[in-house]
């Protein structure tokens, strides 16, 4: 094989590698968008709730530690959907 060929079945071979990441990040992209938002409202309204309600001293420790473990969730998805967005970049 020439070095010719080489450089062309290397670049080629870059292409279609390329081709398949934005493919994939364009259909988990719509996904995890969706997931974001469900996730934030959910997040939002149990923040809400526990602004509202009264305070049980018993209660309250665990549902700080549910909302704290909600956010955690929403800030490692939040950083998932940044690298997807960046892998999608041309």
């Amino acid at each position: 094989m020439s070095e010719e060929e080489e450089k062309h079945l290397l670049k080629n071979t870059v292409e279609e590698e390329r081709l398949k990441v934005c493919n994939i990040v364009r259909r988990l992209g719509s996904k995890l968008s969706g997931l974001m938002i469900t996730c934030g409202f959910l997040v939002f309204a149990f923040g809400v709730y526990l602004l509202i309600t009264p305070q049980d001293p018993v209660l309250s420790a665990r549902l700080n530690v549910v909302f704290t473990g909600a956010l955690g969730f929403l800030g490692g998805l939040n950083i998932l959907c940044g690298l997807l967005l960046l892998l999608g970049e041309d």
